[in-house]
């Protein structure tokens, strides 16, 4: 495990080394590695054979590519746009950089104020291990409304954050008549080892479709539905600044309240957050879900008289 998380730094320090500085050399490369925290054997050099390791690794575990120009030995990111959007790749050099940061903040770190997170990402190496040697996992879980926790062979598909906790999305062996894959929080896991039995992804199976018509992780309705929503201007601010889905639309502005549309799952998770904006947001359709809003308002009027 020590093994793997030594490496795990390797590679975000390589990705974010080359993505700061857009082009590198080897040499600089290894100058900066020589004054790395991350260098706890004090190594002179980062090495031209670890280096096109590394590469190739980044490359097959997050998809990003470090290219090298022949013609001027200077390494860069292929495909720059992609960390400088809002995906997983970003995500990923994002979260090491602010790590890194920290790290060498010094004293500085007590006035960097960070949320806390579930300790479920303890197991995230274990799971992207698993996934890239396509090995199953021997889980043993305890979800809310289990008594007792109970142990399953799972087939790892993909890992979600959200909300501050880590979800894996995998296929359990004990239901093999489900065509779907569960989710499970990292935060109930009790362990999580790998096995020496291999699976395989079906085709048909992609992360983000997966979870197209969601809010969140919560998927007990997967059919979409048109929400229409009302905001008042102020608060309408938080919700472009950071939209819901990817399928949020902002309909028009009109006598100091803004309109936005959405096609998503009206599931738990994403009323849950409708909820958070309290009486600055009203819910215009469909029908039901506004009568839902309404009969909640009035129960919690009754609580408080």
């Amino acid at each position: 495990m020590a093994a793997q998380i030594k490496l795990f730094h390797r590679l975000f320090w390589l990705l974010d080394t080359v993505y700061s500085a857009k082009q590198i050399s080897l040499s600089q490369i290894d100058k900066r590695w020589e004054q790395s925290h991350y260098n706890d054997k004090h190594e002179r050099e980062y090495g031209k054979r670890n280096l096109h390791r590394h590469r190739e690794d980044i490359a097959e575990l997050f998809g990003i590519e470090i290219v090298c120009d022949r013609t001027t030995n200077l390494y860069s990111i292929a495909e720059r746009g992609d960390l400088d959007g809002n995906g997983l790749r970003a995500w990923l050099v994002d979260t090491y950089a602010v790590s890194n940061m920290v790290n060498l903040a010094g004293d500085m770190k007590d006035r960097i104020i960070f949320e806390e997170t579930s300790d479920g990402s303890r197991y995230l190496s274990t799971i992207v291990s698993a996934m890239k040697e396509k090995r199953q996992l021997y889980a043993t879980y305890q979800g809310y409304k289990r008594t007792e926790p109970h142990s399953f062979l799972l087939a790892p598909y993909c890992l979600k954050v959200c909300r501050r906790r880590w979800y894996l999305v995998g296929k359990p062996a004990d239901h093999p008549e489900e065509d779907q894959p569960r989710v499970y929080a990292l935060d109930r896991m009790k362990e999580l080892v790998i096995v020496d039995k291999s699976y395989d992804i079906p085709r048909k199976f992609h992360a983000k479709d997966f979870f197209k018509n969601q809010y969140g992780v919560d998927r007990t309705i997967t059919e979409p539905e048109k929400i229409v929503v009302r905001l008042t201007e102020y608060d309408a601010n938080f919700m472009r600044s950071l939209p819901l889905h990817h399928s949020q639309t902002e309909l028009k502005t009109e006598d100091g309240f803004c309109y936005f549309t959405f096609f998503v799952a009206p599931t738990y998770d994403f009323i849950q957050e409708l909820r958070k904006f309290g009486s600055t947001l009203e819910v215009l359709e469909p029908a039901s879900l506004r009568n839902q809003f309404k009969i909640e308002a009035e129960n919690m009027q009754k609580m408080y008289l």
